[in-house]
């Protein structure tokens, strides 16, 4: 009876979540990084707790879990799971003891996250004529998340990391126009996907943080560039970001945490260059963590109050079955 409560409650978990869990973790490497050194390690071992629930769902109700990739929201969102167990290797990477791991996790995740890639491409685009309301920002995940292999390569396979960063950049400037048009032009997206307009944010800082971890001969002008334009992207979000947030919980909410992280560590990256030596780029990347760190908490909190619901309904079940 226990068992087949749990497998119920699994299955209540929502695979988007994945994105908070990657917004979890990147957070915490990232505060870690800063010498934050407990706070990082808190936000790191939250994202492990969910993940580890992850785990459990695909592995223990893996038909259930596979079946939800049916739908194009959801498998567009999907490569967040490999790229969250990318990030979590980063973790693990700095444990004592647990280098192997880490860098068995990261390989599978990068072969993973291919094998999400393309499914989403055989499952969602080549048996249909696509139009542009079939364009969601939630394909920046699928097509320019793999710059998280980038971001991440250092420790693992950096002589990939190096190819893998201009794939990235050119399926980001590939799809930009075409989901800026999507969402602010054609508009027309269900209230419940509404906070899916916040990933536009992501791309470009993940394109920047990848360029600037595995590029040795690095174009200033290219930094310049992508810098003004990733940040002009994120203070439109931020200023979108609040009506978002006054909309009824969904698990798309799960989109509102990584693209402020990445950004955050784009411009944390960026502040350690002589560039913008006339801009308090620090002061900017200091404030931009501050805002991660309130939505990626309120986010977390959200989730923990849905999946509580669920579980009490899925307990409360039980007695009303045991009471008949």
């Amino acid at each position: 009876m226990i068992y087949s409560k749990f497998i119920s409650f699994l299955k209540q978990i929502p695979l988007p979540i994945c994105g908070l869990i990657l917004g979890l973790i990147s957070l915490g490497n990232l505060l870690y990084s800063k010498g934050y050194a407990i706070l990082g390690n808190l936000y790191d071992m939250l994202g492990l707790f969910l993940m580890i629930l992850i785990l459990l769902k695909v592995g223990l109700t893996m038909k259930h879990a596979i079946s939800a990739l049916n739908d194009p929201i959801v498998a567009s969102v999907s490569p967040t799971f490999t790229m969250s167990l990318m990030v979590l290797s980063v973790f693990l990477q700095r444990l004592s003891g647990f280098s192997l791991l880490a860098n068995v996790i990261w390989w599978t995740a990068l072969v993973l996250h291919l094998i999400l890639m393309m499914y989403f491409i055989y499952l969602h685009i080549l048996p249909k004529e696509l139009k542009i309301h079939d364009v969601y920002p939630s394909w920046f995940i699928t097509f320019v998340g793999i710059g998280v292999i980038s971001a991440t390569s250092p420790n693992f396979g950096l002589e990939v990391g190096k190819v893998v960063v201009w794939i990235t950049l050119l399926f980001y400037f590939i799809l930009l126009p075409i989901v800026m048009h999507r969402v602010f032009i054609l508009r027309k997206m269900h209230k419940s996907l509404l906070p899916l307009i916040t990933i536009i944010t992501a791309p470009g800082s993940l394109g920047l943080v990848g360029y600037l971890t595995v590029v040795e001969s690095k174009s200033k002008m290219f930094i310049i560039f992508l810098f003004i334009l990733s940040q002009a992207i994120y203070f439109i979000t931020l200023g979108l970001l609040t009506k978002l947030l006054r909309s009824a919980f969904y698990p798309s909410y799960a989109a509102f945490t990584f693209p402020l992280v990445i950004s955050a560590t784009a411009v944390n990256l960026t502040s350690k260059l002589s560039i913008f030596q006339f801009l308090n780029l620090e002061l900017l990347a200091n404030l931009e963590i501050f805002i991660a760190i309130v939505i990626v908490t309120y986010v977390f909190i959200r989730y923990c109050i849905f999946l509580g619901s669920k579980l009490l309904q899925i307990i409360s079940e039980k007695y009303s079955a045991e009471s008949i």
